[in-house]
């Protein structure tokens, strides 16, 4: 079972950043563990909010798991969820959160999983950091790449 959050600025709108974020499909792209995605049942939930399943294949160390999350984007609030539909997962829940700032836009990730396996889970906890780390400087890096500004790698991250 882990819970971590981790944060950074980003020198971006927040609207950008909300369109980094929530492009689910291109996560491929960019993120090298994520080997596949496929999203279906896009819907509207009402005039702002909608919702997308996203099937995601991960591949880290040898091992290949498939996952499904329920995925929840509300710009107006500033927020991308992910919810667990099935996968190795006991429980897992991110939560993006995009908050304006006087200099950027401060991108908050927050996550709740726990894996089935015990073996997978502890492989999880003992490279969790630096896989956060990968993960949001992938996203930096990819924010620079989009948007042609600056960083490609923010100290701390």
């Amino acid at each position: 079972m882990a819970q971590f959050t981790k944060s950074v600025r980003l020198p971006y709108t927040p609207e950008q950043c909300f369109d980094l974020v929530s492009d689910i499909r291109r996560y491929p792209d960019f993120i090298k563990w994520i080997t596949a995605m496929r999203v279906s049942e896009e819907a509207a939930l009402d005039d702002i909010r909608s919702s997308c399943l996203g099937e995601a294949v991960i591949g880290f160390k040898g091992f290949t798991e498939r996952f499904s999350t329920r995925v929840t984007k509300d710009p107006s609030a500033g927020t991308v969820i992910a919810s667990l539909v099935k996968g190795p997962f006991r429980r897992l829940r991110a939560e993006w959160r995009i908050t304006p700032q006087d200099r950027g836009t401060d991108v908050r990730l927050d996550i709740d999983y726990d894996f089935r396996n015990p073996f997978i889970g502890m492989l999880a906890a003992a490279n969790h950091d630096v896989a956060v780390d990968r993960i949001l400087n992938a996203f930096l890096e990819e924010g620079r790449r989009r948007f042609a500004g600056p960083p490609s790698v923010v100290p701390g991250v």
